[in-house]
């Protein structure tokens, strides 16, 4: 929590003269009823008109001031704490795009980490916070002015206001801190379960499993529900029992105060004032146990936003220093890699070179590192140990940005914008004119037009389609060297064998890395190494290693290689 209003540093100001604005509504909502109760009084006694005519315009002005005030205190307050949000949420999609957190998280918890509880700023300081330092202001002054007018009743006042705007928040800050956890818990649940459900609609269907993910959900619903209501029992007790005391602290300063009339230790205009006051303080605290149940909730989604912050980079910061734009060679020696310190080596002393504008593959089994040093060669994550050079450019210590500005590619699973042909072009070079991108269009034989919807995550489009999408945003950057990571998975032969015919026929001239599995895609390569263990254990071009006995020949065998 005390991180949570951290964030709020930058605009504390703007955010104090919100809390002061909002005292000021209060007092003049308090000043106007205790005015009230000396006119009311003193019109009684039948006075001129003139006794009356300066309470009357303090009246009209009160009235006015706390319309104003109030509205400067939502509108100041809320400014602090939308502007607070706002560079929070940046802080978030900051993190974000380093990749650690997306793939850590489920990605309907992600979506409610980055939107409903990010929101916590936004509730704490609004309600948690801005509320209570009102309420100490103006009550400190109440307090004094009940007890100028009678010393008993202001102690009394004093007694109250301590009950219903501290011991009842507290009792309801514990009462709903566990309901506020689950709140969040289940809420994260809703959301999870629904995006599944959703995106995984076509597999679940075919699989009959769909029933069952929609009973997910409704579980998930009935239990955001069930806690949503206990939520709100828990809110009717808190203002409950801030009206038990307000209306005992009421009875009680009135009967004080009959009794010190009886005495002639206070007249009747000061107890009219007194009692009214008294009435009118309450309204002080009644806010105060309903943000003090939302604690809770605020504190689970504050540790659940810090969790997606504070998760440890995979990649060190590095300058922004400049690596080459051109097809340059690239140079990998005795890299080494893995995922945990006891974990195994996923690249263990790996060597590799691409030189400038060749086509080389890196093949091997299932878990031989192959998607690793596609991680590594994007910055996707640090090496432990050697070096990766490209052009002579240390690609280890440069920033990530700097790195994927010479270094682009396709993944295994490209992602496809649900929007237009254009704008997921755009993506790699907003300034591309339309030439520029039906130029590449044709270039890897992409028979799409510019306005062409491509649907959500690109389902209008066939396997194939979308990695010639996804290689001709690649090639828009123009990168030194094109990384293709598995880009025929998942696609029937005749399909992979045109795709990747046409994905190394538009890479012409550029240095290129095919990571890939299928080895008949290999004979179009100027050279292979075999990736083993996280070591390279043959290397050369595509004949020479068919002729000799090793892990590619056997690997081959009954499939055409050159």
């Amino acid at each position: 929590m005390v991180r949570l209003v951290g964030l709020a540093r930058p605009r504390g100001a703007r955010f104090g003269l919100g809390v002061l604005a909002g005292a000021a509504a209060t007092a003049s909502g308090v000043g106007l009823l205790m005015l009230a109760a000396w006119l009311i009084a003193t019109a009684a006694t039948h006075p001129g008109i003139t006794a009356l005519s300066v309470a009357v315009v303090l009246t009209r002005a009160l009235g006015v001031s706390r319309g104003v005030a109030r509205y400067l205190e939502r509108v100041v307050t809320h400014d602090a704490a939308l502007r607070t949000l706002a560079d929070t949420r940046d802080r978030v999609y900051a993190r974000l795009a380093a990749t650690e957190p997306v793939r850590r998280f489920r990605s309907g918890d992600l979506v409610s980490r980055l939107v409903n509880d990010t929101d916590a700023t936004q509730d704490l300081l609004v309600r948690g916070l801005a509320p209570p330092l009102s309420a100490l202001l103006v009550g400190s002054g109440v307090v004094v002015v009940g007890t100028a007018l009678l010393t008993e009743g202001g102690l009394l006042l004093a007694a109250g206001l301590l009950l219903a705007g501290l011991a009842v928040p507290l009792l309801a800050a514990a009462a709903g801190r566990g309901p506020g956890r689950r709140a969040t818990n289940a809420r994260s649940e809703l959301s999870t379960a629904l995006v599944d459900a959703l995106h995984g609609a076509p597999d679940l269907v075919a699989h009959g499993a769909m029933d069952r993910a929609v009973a997910r959900v409704e579980r998930a619903d009935a239990e955001l529900t069930r806690v949503a209501r206990r939520d709100a029992g828990l809110l009717g007790l808190g203002a409950g029992a801030s009206a038990l005391v307000a209306g005992l602290t009421l009875w009680g300063t009135l009967l004080l105060g009959v009794a010190a009339v009886s005495d002639g230790h206070l007249g009747p205009i000061p107890l009219a004032v007194l009692v009214l006051t008294a009435l009118a303080a309450f309204e002080i605290v009644a806010p105060l146990p309903g943000a003090a149940a939302r604690l809770g909730a605020i504190e689970a989604g504050a540790t659940r936003l810090f969790d997606v912050l504070d998760t440890p980079p995979e990649v060190r910061s590095a300058p922004d220093a400049p690596v080459p734009a051109d097809p340059a060679p690239l140079r990998v020696r005795d890299l080494r890699v893995r995922y945990a310190e006891t974990a195994p080596w996923a690249l263990d002393g790996l060597d590799l070179d691409v030189p400038p504008g060749a086509h080389v593959a890196v093949v091997g089994p299932s878990g031989a590192g192959k998607s690793t040093l596609a991680s590594v060669l994007f910055r996707f994550r640090d090496a432990d140990g050697g070096s990766v050079t490209l052009g002579g450019h240390d690609l280890l210590h440069r920033s990530p940005d700097a790195v994927r500005a010479a270094v682009s590619g396709v993944p295994q699973d490209p992602h496809v914008f649900d929007s237009t042909v254009r704008e997921n072009l755009r993506l790699a070079r907003p300034t591309a004119t339309d030439d520029d991108l039906r130029a590449v269009l044709d270039r890897v034989r992409l028979g799409l037009e510019l306005d062409d919807a491509v649907g959500s995550h690109g389902r209008r489009l066939s396997g194939g389609m979308r990695q010639r999408l996804a290689l001709a945003r690649a090639l828009l950057t123009e990168p030194a060297l094109l990384v293709l990571d598995e880009p025929t998975a998942h696609l029937d032969p005749d399909t992979r064998d045109a795709v990747l015919d046409d994905l190394l026929a538009a890479a012409r001239g550029r240095s290129t890395l095919l990571i890939t599995h299928d080895l008949a895609g290999t004979a179009r390569c100027d050279a292979v190494h075999v990736l083993v263990d996280g070591r390279v254990v043959e290397h050369g071009t595509p004949d020479e290693l068919a002729g000799r006995d090793g892990w590619y020949r056997r690997a081959t065998v009954g499939t055409p290689v050159g």
